[in-house]
Order: C-alpha cells, then sequence, then structure tokens
C-alpha cells in the first residue's frame, strides 16, 4: 500500500506543476480575454438596447403622427364632402327656383295667349253674326223680291 502511495505522490508532484499552470492560466485568459470580452459584450448589449428603444420610441412617434395625418386627412375629406354637399343644394335649389320662374312665366305666357285667343273668338264671334246677319237680310230680300226660285 505504501507503494500505491509512493507512486501517487509522484505522479501528483509531477502533476503539481501542470495543475498551477492551468490554475495560473485560467486567471490570465479571465483577466485577459474574458472580462474585457464581457465588457464588450456588455457594451454592445447595452447599446443595442438603446438602439432597439430608440426605434421603438421613433416608431411610436411615427405612429401617433401617422395617426394625426390620417385624422386630419379625415376631417379635410369631411369638410370636402361638406362643401360638396352644399353646393349640390344650392345648385338644386337655383334649378328649382329656375324650374319654378320659368313655371310662372309659363303661367303668365299661357294667360295672355288665352286672353289673344278668346278675345280673337269673340272678334270671329262678333264678325260671323255681323256676316251671318247680313248675308240673312239679303237672302230675305231676294226672297222677297222674288229673285231666288
Amino acid at each position: 500500500m505504501e507503494q500505491i502511495f509512493e507512486t501517487l505522490k509522484g505522479i501528483i508532484v509531477r502533476a503539481l506543476p501542470t495543475f498551477v499552470l492551468v490554475i495560473l492560466l485560467h486567471w490570465f485568459l479571465k483577466k485577459v480575454l474574458f472580462q474585457p470580452m464581457e465588457k464588450v459584450l456588455e457594451e454592445r448589449r447595452k447599446k443595442t438596447e438603446g438602439a432597439v428603444e430608440a426605434s421603438e420610441a421613433t416608431l411610436a412617434l411615427v405612429n401617433e403622427k401617422l395617426a394625426t395625418y390620417e385624422n386630419s386627412l379625415a376631417d379635410a375629406r369631411a369638410e370636402i364632402y361638406k362643401e360638396q354637399e352644399a353646393g349640390r343644394k344650392r345648385l338644386a335649389d337655383q334649378q328649382v327656383k329656375a324650374v319654378e320662374a320659368a313655371r310662372v312665366k309659363a303661367g303668365e305666357r299661357v294667360a295672355v295667349v288665352k286672353a289673344e285667343l278668346a278675345l280673337e273668338v269673340e272678334k270671329a264671334t262678333a264678325s260671323l253674326t255681323a256676316e251671318s246677319d247680313r248675308l240673312a237680310e239679303e237672302i230675305a230680300g231676294l226672297v222677297l223680291a222674288g229673285k231666288v226660285q
């Protein structure tokens, strides 16, 4: 058993410098490589998160401006529709007034023409009455004179 311990002691003594070297290498790499790399990665992460946060803030601002633009566009469209509707109503009112004026004018013209026609009918009736009376007297005179057979 002592021989086993002696062999183990020799192995441990020969492995001790390697063990110390591995520990020193670990400490060196940790100080020289891993800690600066962690700092760089942490800065990179912070910058990336900052850029993401900035882009999200910009995106929120853009969405807000887009909503404002869409609202103002909708308001402008509504205003245009109101103006168009007011114009249509004005035009319809003007058309109604023009049709009514034409109707009144046509009614007046019809009344004037009816009055003229009634006057002409009256004149024609009077003329025909006078002519029929004259013809009746002439026929009666001829019959009485015996000239008509």
